[in-house]
């Protein structure tokens, strides 16, 4: 009972310094343009969409983007919660995870183009072309 408690101890800190960083989440979020109006997401993952400052929607049909889809909807735009998700789903633009306890926000340059989105230029650093997915640069 009492290993069990350390370990509890020990992972409690895990948890509360692993949290995404929503303010930097929704800056890069908000920023992007689909045919010069802003782009609606839509997100099944209630707790982590409501704190998001972005334009929302409450229905599939009505966004432009989803932010970690399931598998029904993958004919969507998606945003995926992973950097394998982002190379095997290439109906996602971009990926939102967390490595070394800090969020990457990457986007794919070709796949983001060809979807008819825009990133203001200031958020260029989160944008990377499809081949540096290849495992040879990473």
């Amino acid at each position: 009972m009492k290993k069990q408690n350390i370990y509890l101890v020990l992972y409690i800190p895990l948890l509360l310094f692993s949290d995404l960083n929503i303010d930097k989440i929704s800056s890069v979020l908000s920023a992007m343009r689909l045919n010069g109006n802003p782009v609606i997401f839509y997100s099944e993952n209630r707790r982590f969409f409501n704190r998001l400052k972005v334009k929302k929607s409450d229905s599939v049909q009505e966004a432009n983007v989803i932010i970690f889809p399931n598998k029904k909807h993958k004919n969507k735009i998606a945003i995926v919660d992973s950097y394998s998700k982002l190379k095997s789903n290439h109906n996602s633009i971009g990926a939102i995870y967390i490595k070394k306890g800090r969020t990457q926000i990457i986007f794919i340059d070709e796949r983001i183009k060809a979807k008819g989105i825009k990133l203001y230029y200031k958020y260029n650093k989160y944008i990377i072309k499809e081949h540096y997915l290849n495992n040879f640069y990473f």
